[in-house]
Order: structure tokens, then C-alpha cells, then sequence
């Protein structure tokens, strides 16, 4: 004997997903109302794909609320709100512009004055009593260079500003910072960005082929380092010239500004009797309060 077709028996499980409905109202697995339409509420076969009175798909269950789509909006308030502040700030006034820029630069203390350059786009602090010299605004142009010296003597300035900044070539009687954006060759690094690779490239011909005369001796080598929020490392090198000893400590930092150079070098060149008494602190005090600005 052939037995009925099984769409003439009362199916048990839920059109949806299956699972056994038995004589539920809700199936206990996707929460589907099997005997009631979700957008009328009038009565459904537990079976069938759309409601007999408003003809509402059944599989979709109760029909949502259309606040719920509100969403979209409450998650554009954010990024509304960061584009306005944006076209704020780019409408500010020069004055207000220089009084925003000048929350990153460094305050004067008791121990440092704080500085400026425009040209180079940097912020620094000297230690009291010490001179600074922006050689980018010199109108000599035997004299110009993209440095700023600083000097524990003033008279330490005219072997500074005759090495043209570099203090690897220089004599001086005391502490002589140079600070500045010059170009720096990074075709030989595979990241430009990151200071100690750059550093390393820099220092590696200066202590295998060192300048005629001189003995350049790594003291301490290249450290990775934070100035001011941004990477940067330094170095230590002893520099030997007939017989006199001087430390000249290196420091890259990555401070992109602009269009200018995105590598400020600052070279600090400290006689042996001035590293071993102490003047190293306020170098590194016045290395520690570069900033872009």
C-alpha cells in the first residue's frame, strides 16, 4: 500500500531554519512566529510564506521599527564633528594660529630660555648664560649656513661658523651645539623615517674613513631615542687630533615641518675636560627641548 505524500502531514519544523517547532507559538531556536504575522499581527497558518490578510513575507519575522536605521546618523556625529573642528583651526587668525603652535614649543625655566627659528622650523632651549646664533638669517654669505650654534663662550662661535657647522672639523675651547636641517643622504637606507638606520649610514664612513688627521673612536654606539614625542637616536664618537680630545655626541631626530628637511641634526662637540666636568647635563637638556614647530 502506497502511503500519502508527506505535504499532506503536518510538517514539524520551522520553515526558517528547521529546527523541530512542534505546536510552539515562537520556534526555540530563531524565535520565528510561527502563528502569527510580525507585521499585522492577524493569524497565520504555522506554515506558510506569507500572511493571508496584508501579504508580509512570514520568513522575515516582526517587522522592525524605522528608528532603528537613526544609527547611521549617530555614527556620523563623530566624524562631523572632526571635520568642523578641522575647518575651525584652519580658519583661525595668524595670532591664534602662532598661540596654538606655541603650546608644543618648550617654556623658559630657571635653567633654559627658550628660542626660536622661523626658517628652520624649530623650537629650542639654551641653558642660561650660554649664546645662540641663527646663522640662517645672517645676510653674509660667507657666513650663512642652515644651522643655529650655540656656544657655552661666545668666543666659540668663529670656529663653528668656519667649519660651516661641521663640528667634526672644529676646535673649539668649550661646548658648541649645532643644530639644524641639513640634507642627508638616505639612498643607502631602506627606511628614511627611522633615525638610527640614517644615523648608522652617517656614522659608519666617518669612523672607517675618518678626515686626515683625525681618530674617531665609537664611545657609544647608536641608540634608538625619543626627543620631543618623535624617534630619534644618537651617538657618541671620540675625535683624537694632535693630541687634543673632544666627544662629539650625534643626534637625528625625525621632525618632518612643512617643506624643510624631515632630519634635524643636532651635534654637540664637547672638549674632554668640559664632557668629564659636567657640561654634557646641559647638553643634553638643550637636545631634549628640540622641537618642530
Amino acid at each position: 500500500m502506497k502511503l500519502p505524500p508527506l505535504a499532506l502531514t503536518a510538517p514539524t519544523l520551522c520553515p526558517r531554519c528547521d529546527a523541530p517547532s512542534g505546536l510552539a507559538e515562537l520556534c526555540l531556536q530563531c524565535a520565528l512566529q510561527l502563528r502569527q504575522c510580525g507585521n499585522c499581527h492577524g493569524v497565520a497558518g504555522p506554515f506558510d510564506r506569507y500572511c493571508g490578510f496584508c501579504g508580509f513575507e512570514l520568513l522575515r519575522g516582526a517587522r522592525r521599527n524605522p528608528a532603528w536605521r537613526l544609527w547611521l546618523l549617530i555614527a556620523l556625529v563623530p566624524l562631523a564633528a572632526g571635520l568642523g573642528y578641522g575647518a575651525w583651526v584652519a580658519r583661525l587668525p595668524s595670532a591664534a594660529t602662532q598661540a596654538v603652535g606655541a603650546a608644543v614649543r618648550p617654556a623658559s625655566t630657571p635653567d633654559l630660555h627658550a628660542y626660536q627659528s622661523t626658517s628652520l622650523r624649530l623650537a629650542y632651549a639654551i641653558p642660561n648664560q650660554w649664546n645662540a646664533i641663527d646663522y640662517t638669517r645672517s645676510s653674509d654669505a660667507g657666513r650663512s649656513m642652515p644651522y643655529v650654534v650655540v656656544a657655552k663662550s661666545a668666543a666659540d662661535q668663529q670656529p663653528a661658523a668656519q667649519a660651516k657647522g661641521d663640528l667634526v672639523q672644529a676646535r673649539p675651547q668649550g661646548p658648541v651645539v649645532a643644530l639644524g636641517r641639513p640634507a642627508v643622504d638616505n639612498s643607502l637606507v631602506a627606511d628614511p623615517t627611522a633615525p638610527a638606520g640614517v644615523l648608522t649610514s652617517e656614522v659608519a664612513p666617518l669612523a672607517i674613513s675618518p678626515p686626515q688627521g683625525t681618530k674617531v673612536e665609537v664611545t657609544r654606539p647608536v641608540r634608538p631615542a625619543t626627543v620631543g614625542g618623535r624617534p630619534a637616536a644618537s651617538v657618541v664618537l671620540k675625535l683624537t687630533r694632535d693630541g687634543d680630545i673632544y666627544y662629539l655626541q650625534r643626534t637625528l631626530i625625525y621632525a618632518p615641518s612643512g617643506n624643510s628637511q624631515p632630519m634635524v641634526r643636532v651635534d654637540a662637540l664637547l672638549p674632554a675636560e668640559s664632557w668629564n666636568s659636567g657640561d654634557q647635563t646641559p647638553v643634553n637638556s638643550l637636545i631634549s627641548s628640540v622641537r618642530s614647530s
